[in-house]
């Protein structure tokens, strides 16, 4: 209960929507014909927000805008929480299918070969919702790059906790290198003996040149290795160990059939396995997740 000296502020969601077209469209023009309305319009709801919350949100110029602190602050938590709004009030308008926009990042080399037959099901399924997938060898900000999904491969623990994320698959990985190579150096038994050899690792994605295992007892241990191979491709990964360039991890499914083969061997280290590779679907929000989002998440986990 609000005592008399409380008091509640109520903000027009309507203006919150104005504002969030002006700091995306970057001025006052482009988000009137964004809205198809006249830019005074526009400059008078900003200012009703304003007077409404008892601030100024956008400093204004005959040349420029900048927001405010307080604009700043605004304009991140509500556009994603207004989208999700109206994600909302399309799925109640509209029970006979899912509406609006699925925005998705997923990996361009080995994630795309994985969900393309499962994204385009998916959307067979759901022809109201428009998709829209992007695909980036490098996770991109879930929050400033407008995505309401990433999907990305990742190894260990997510480094910023202001995400959530989900597990999709995993995948077993193992060390591995060609004969010709372990007869040349001989079989490493621990990380001190692997970080003197030639290892070939990642160029920027999976937290780059790092090796991760987890020991006996299920905690994370890093090893930095040395790398003059690096890549930023399973594929160009994968060959070069055929080839005796390095020891390499790579999943066990991806190179079962050269292990069977004898073209690769498994280098297995004292009390350490490597980190299995995770498929992971990342988001910002910790709350209740937008049907769209959610939707296509047990799709996934359905399916994959």
């Amino acid at each position: 209960m609000l005592n008399e000296k409380e008091v509640c502020t109520v903000v027009d969601l309507n203006l919150l929507k104005v504002f969030i077209a002006v700091v995306t469209q970057g001025n006052f023009i482009n988000a009137a014909k964004q809205l198809s309305m006249p830019s005074s319009n526009v400059s008078r709801q900003i200012k009703q927000l304003e007077e409404q919350l008892n601030c100024r949100l956008i400093e204004r110029t005959t040349r420029q805008m900048r927001l405010t602190e307080a604009g700043n602050i605004l304009f991140e938590q509500s556009q994603k929480l207004v989208g999700e709004l109206d994600d909302i009030v399309q799925q109640i308008s509209h029970p006979q299918g899912i509406t609006g926009t699925l925005r998705l990042t997923i990996p361009s080399e080995a994630g795309s070969v994985l969900l393309a037959d499962l994204l385009a099901k998916f959307a067979l399924l759901h022809p109201q919702l428009n998709i829209y997938c992007d695909t980036q060898l490098m996770p991109r900000d879930v929050i400033s790059d407008d995505i309401d999904l990433l999907l990305t491969f990742h190894r260990g623990e997510l480094e910023d906790s202001s995400y959530h994320s989900r597990l999709v698959k995993s995948w077993q990985s193992v060390v591995v290198a060609s004969p010709e190579l372990i007869h040349k150096f001989g079989k490493p038994k621990t990380i001190a003996d692997l970080v003197k050899l030639p290892c070939i690792s990642s160029l920027s994605a999976l937290q780059g040149q790092p090796w991760i295992f987890i020991d006996s007892q299920g905690k994370q241990r890093t090893a930095m290795i040395n790398s003059p191979y690096r890549v930023n491709s399973g594929v160009l990964a994968h060959a070069a160990a055929v080839s005796g360039v390095g020891f390499a991890i790579l999943s066990l499914e991806a190179c079962h059939q050269q292990i069977q083969s004898g073209q690769l061997d498994i280098v297995q280290l004292e009390g350490l396995n490597p980190a299995p590779i995770e498929l992971r679907a990342v988001y910002a929000s910790r709350s209740v997740l937008s049907p769209k989002i959610d939707l296509f998440l047990n799709y996934l986990l359905q399916n994959i």
